[in-house]
């Protein structure tokens, strides 16, 4: 676009030229507290601290369920997903660039306990207890008393 002879380099934000949108993927969990484990383990390497975890929700390669991927992202191109995964397969990571969408991984679970409040004791019961009595006996006769174990 040219204004008053100047050039102006504006794109649309989700033109397919502009930001690619890239993440890489970085392995899968079955649970949120997995991927949050995953993570944490994964973000002291220094090409991964500054971006932010997602989750994504894929198709198994059986067709029998469902994969909860951990995707790190967003990166500016093709290159540094590249260099990203260069440097987790050496050290026998799981690595694939993938596009960065998703839900944001929250590193808190929505009802930690630090938030969750103990149950309050149950309190026992103070009442008497259920007496079962016995019904009474029949006295014995000389015939029942033959019969009956002792």
């Amino acid at each position: 676009m040219m204004r008053n002879g100047i050039r102006l380099g504006l794109r649309h934000p989700r033109s397919p030229s502009s930001e690619p949108n890239l993440g890489v993927d970085v392995g899968g969990a079955n649970s949120l507290g997995g991927l949050r484990a995953l993570w944490r383990g994964l973000k002291s390497n220094t090409a991964l601290a500054a971006l932010r975890p997602i989750i994504v929700v894929k198709e198994s390669n059986t067709g029998l369920g469902m994969q909860l991927r951990l995707v790190a992202g967003p990166l500016a191109d093709a290159a540094a997903a590249a260099k990203i995964c260069a440097a987790l397969l050496e050290s026998q990571r799981p690595c694939e660039t993938t596009v960065f969408d998703g839900q944001r991984l929250a590193m808190k679970a929505e009802g930690s306990p630090a938030s969750i409040k103990p149950a309050p004791p149950r309190r026992r019961s103070s009442g008497k207890r259920a007496v079962v009595e016995e019904p009474p006996q029949k006295p014995e006769t000389a015939l029942s008393s033959l019969f009956t174990r002792r």
